[in-house]
Formats: C-alpha cells, structure tokens, sequence
C-alpha cells in the first residue's frame, strides 16, 4: 500500500513514539507498505515549531535525513495538487490549510492517509483513503 502520513503522525513517529499506536508504526515499518511525507508537512513543521504548536527538537535540515533513513519519500507539490485543492476549497471542510493540501496530495496521487484527524471521513466523496488512528 502506498500512503502519505500527516505531519503529526510523522512528528510522532520521529520523536515521540509512544504517543503513536503501534500497529501505526508498524504500518509505517512495514517494508511491504510504500510510504510518503510531503514537503507540505516539513513546511508545517517549520512554521508550527516557530508558534511551538509542534514541538520537532531539531532543526529541519536534521529532521530530512530521519525521513530517509526510515525509507519514508519526500514528495514535493505540484501543479496538479493545486489544481485538486481548488476543487476542495470550495466547501473548505477543514480549516487547517496544511492539511486540506495533504489531502489533495493524497486524492491526487492515490495515496492512502494515515492521520488522527477525524475530518478526513468528510473527503472520503473526493476519493480519499485513509486510515484514521487515535494517539495513546
């Protein structure tokens, strides 16, 4: 399964594993499964670290290689997911930009959602899968 994890997740994951589930993190071990992060989620990172809404202890230039090194993607932007989040905004289900673009990654490039955010159910009618976990 190919999937794209939401920046929380992915903070979890990478710093505080016991707030993650385990039967997410082996999702995300599992070699079989093919995961993606988004530029969107390093930019979330950056800009939520400076307000301290997530707390990520390094810089980012760190954070990339720990991607890498758990054979997570990084996949950038592009036109075609912007195009997709026009066809979202329209009803703007969710208030949080960062992850209405993640979301028109995920439709756009069929990409599984791994996320704790109960509003990704509203997009399943633009084609999105996920799967919805609850933080310990």
């Amino acid at each position: 399964m190919k999937y794209l994890i939401d920046t929380q997740a992915l903070a979890y994951y990478l710093y505080a594993g016991k707030q993650l589930p385990e039967t997410v993190k082996d999702f995300i071990d599992d070699y079989v499964n093919k995961g993606y992060v988004s530029v969107v989620s390093l930019h979330e990172m950056v800009v939520k670290n400076a307000k301290k809404q997530i707390i990520v202890p390094e810089p980012i230039t760190k954070v990339i290689p720990h991607i890498k090194d758990a054979n997570l993607e990084i996949i950038p932007v592009n036109v075609h997911h912007i195009v997709r989040l026009e066809t979202l905004e329209r009803e703007a289900i969710h208030k949080d930009p960062f992850d209405r673009l993640l979301i028109a990654q995920c439709i756009d490039e069929r990409l599984t959602f791994i996320t704790s955010d109960g509003k990704a159910k509203l997009y399943e009618k633009y084609g999105l899968d996920y799967i919805q976990y609850e933080l310990n």
